[in-house]
């Protein structure tokens, strides 16, 4: 009886002994001990409780390969605060992979981080920064292209009515396009005769531009520096143009020539 006791002891012990360690069950025992849920751990550790519940029954083919399972495992012991070293050799070397198609595993696996989401956002936060640059130069290059459309004043001669002696002619024109300063350097005359008639025209210093006679039929063409001098003989004859704009004559008429200034 003794010896058959003996017996039992002594296989109960060797198969003890023969059997492996199990790295699944060290975990799932220590979780147990903490009062962790698989829910638990896998939100600390973000792997899928699936992940968690295949390494706690040690079932290493359906894992990816040997370093994520060694880095979970790692990961894991750190959170049970277990000496993670024995857990790692009792580890295989190479376990066999599993048949799971490749994308499907990959979509267990957290990879996604707080860092990868930061980075997501940032450059989301670039792209609409340039888009906004965009859309503003846009609307600046469209605006800067617009034409100006100039506030003509009314084109009125200030004539003295009646007056026999010299006077003044301004005619306001359109701003133009061009600066102010090449506006002022210069002024155009033109003089169209339908009777003979003498005219002189002096400009701004002084230089005679005209002083001649001039025949039915012709016209002249003049350009200088403004104020411009002017005296006509027959007016009746001669049509004047300043700046384009027709120059009534009669007011400036003394009986014998007009008299007037273009400024």
């Amino acid at each position: 009886m003794d010896n058959s006791s003996e017996n039992s002891l002594s296989d109960a012990s060797s198969s003890v002994e023969a059997r492996p360690f199990s790295v699944g069950a060290a975990l799932r025992e220590a979780r147990e001990q903490l009062g962790l849920s698989v829910a638990d751990v896998g939100s600390r550790l973000k792997f899928a409780s699936r992940q968690i519940e295949t390494l706690e029954a040690d079932n290493f083919t359906c894992l990816p390969e040997i370093s994520f399972v060694r880095r979970f495992v790692r990961s894991y012991a750190k959170l049970l605060k277990l000496d993670p070293e024995p857990l790692l050799a009792a580890l295989p070397i190479a376990p066999a992979q599993s048949s799971i198609p490749t994308a499907s595993i990959a979509i267990e696996v957290p990879f996604p981080n707080t860092y990868a989401m930061r980075r997501l956002k940032i450059v989301w936060l670039a792209i609409g920064l340039v888009v906004v640059a965009i859309i503003w130069g846009l609307f600046v290059w469209l605006n800067q292209s617009k034409p100006i459309t100039p506030h003509a004043s009314v084109e009125t001669l200030e004539l003295p009515g009646g007056m026999p002696t010299p006077a003044s002619v301004v005619i306001a024109v359109p701003p133009s396009t061009k600066s102010n300063d090449v506006s002022k350097q210069s002024g155009s005359i033109r003089l169209t005769f339908d009777a003979d008639s003498w005219v002189k025209v002096t400009d701004n210093e002084g230089k005679i531009l005209l002083s001649q006679l001039n025949s039915s039929g012709s016209e002249q063409h003049l350009k200088g520096k403004p104020p411009f001098s002017v005296v006509i003989g027959n007016i009746d004859g001669v049509h004047l143009y300043y700046q384009g704009k027709l120059v009534e004559l009669t007011p400036f008429y003394n009986g014998e020539t007009a008299h007037l200034t273009l400024e």
